[in-house]
């Protein structure tokens, strides 16, 4: 699994001119492979639809108020403060 070097978000595989290529879903930025990733999914959690994510904001804030930038600023820290774990 890699993530982004601009934004920080998944980079998904994708086929180019019969190449493979890594394709970042938020700011399209490309990275060529050196061979091709292999993935496997370990498991699968079923959730019933009853199961409801429940998101919590700051009072005050709507998410249209918060720029493209400051999410991707946010992410990056994410990002850094799970690396920093290892």
């Amino acid at each position: 699994m890699e993530f982004c070097e601009k934004c920080g978000a998944l980079m998904l595989p994708k086929k180019q001119e019969k190449k493979l290529i890594l394709k970042c879903r938020e700011c399209g930025h490309e990275k060529a492979t050196k061979s091709k990733p292999e993935y496997k999914v370990e498991y699968r959690i079923k959730h019933s639809p009853r199961e409801k994510i429940v998101v919590v904001e700051e009072e005050g804030r709507t998410t249209e108020e918060v720029s493209e930038d400051e999410r991707r600023e946010r992410r990056k820290a994410i990002l850094e403060h799970f690396e920093s774990d290892d």
